[in-house]
């Protein structure tokens, strides 16, 4: 079928595909999802026409075929939700053309691929630390390396202002969750103005929430739950007035709980459980009843069902 442009195959039970293939040589687009291939087909990178390439949930655990930069028109590989090892080839700096990324391990050679809109290495097995290099994407608009077992700092080149040139100005979307990630929050994510989700939640960063955060105006979702975060919940969240999820829990805060979460109108869901609270339960939070949740703060008091009242003001709601 010397002339076919377009294979889906997704949903069956392939184990691998047939080295034929290399002979469709205008082909543009082949999805394969939902397969039982077990590793990445290498006669496949040699379809040098290929503009789209799917492999989601294909039970992939091999390597990244270390020709696959021949694909030289692709411009939107996944493969997505699988169990890779090993590095990404050097060789997928040749593929200028992606708009999206959807693979294992990240090489520095990313930085080549200067037309990413996203880059999205979420739910596989990668290690290592996250390079300085993926700062240099200026038209990043989603990047998400969240449930992997990446080590280290967040690289400061993340969000980082050289010489009043915004590198990732574009961001939106930004996650970071489910690693290994160590240090503290760097105070320049702040500078990552157009961001509406920021989600660091279940690593092991530590130290305090930057006062710098506050700049974040147009932020709908904060997760920075289960990891070493100490100090006081600073009373600047109020200026994220767009928040509708602020999830604090499982972290290490104390003092007491600000006055101002109130102001945040906009809060479906509020979780500051199992943290050092203290003190009074503000009035303010009665408008979120149903969204939040307190508990496992000890020394947190009020006339709540499950916490001490408050000693020098007993009838406080």
């Amino acid at each position: 079928m010397e002339n076919l442009v377009s294979l889906n195959l997704t949903r069956n039970l392939i184990l691998h595909t047939p080295s034929a293939i290399v002979l469709l040589t205008n082909l543009t687009h082949l999805i394969l999802d939902l397969n039982l291939l077990d590793n990445i087909p290498p006669e496949i990178c040699n379809l040098k026409k290929l503009m789209t390439l799917h492999l989601r949930y294909c039970y992939l655990r091999g390597p990244i075929p270390p020709n696959i930069g021949n694909l030289e028109s692709m411009v939107d590989l996944d493969l997505s939700n699988n169990s890779l090892v090993g590095p990404i080839p050097s060789s997928v700096s040749n593929l200028t053309n992606l708009a999206s990324l959807l693979i294992g391990p990240i090489p520095s050679s990313v930085s080549n691929l200067t037309n990413l809109a996203s880059l999205f290495l979420q739910s596989n097995q990668l290690n290592g630390s996250i390079p300085q290099e993926i700062g240099s994407l200026k038209n990043l608009v989603a990047l998400d390396l969240s449930s992997n077992s990446l080590v280290g700092p967040i690289p400061s080149s993340i969000s980082n202002l050289t010489n009043h040139a915004s590198l990732l100005r574009n961001l939106v979307a930004f996650d970071l969750s489910y690693s290994r990630l160590v240090g503290p929050i760097p105070s320049s994510v702040s500078n990552l103005t157009n961001l509406a989700s920021l989600f660091l939640q279940s690593n092991k960063l530590n130290g305090c929430i930057p006062n710098e955060i506050r700049r974040l105006r147009n932020l709908v979702e904060l997760d920075l739950s289960s990891n070493s975060l100490v100090g006081p919940i600073p009373s600047f969240v109020s200026y994220l007035t767009d928040l509708t999820s602020l999830l604090l829990q499982c972290n290490k805060l104390n003092g007491s709980v600000p006055q101002e979460i109130g102001r945040l109108t906009n809060l479906v869901a509020l979780d500051l459980s199992f943290n050092r609270l203290s003190g009074h339960i503000p009035s303010s939070l009665g408008q979120f009843s149903k969204s939040v949740s307190l508990y496992h703060n000890k020394d947190l008091c009020g006339s709540i069902q499950g916490f001490l009242l408050c000693i020098l003001s007993p009838t406080v709601n």
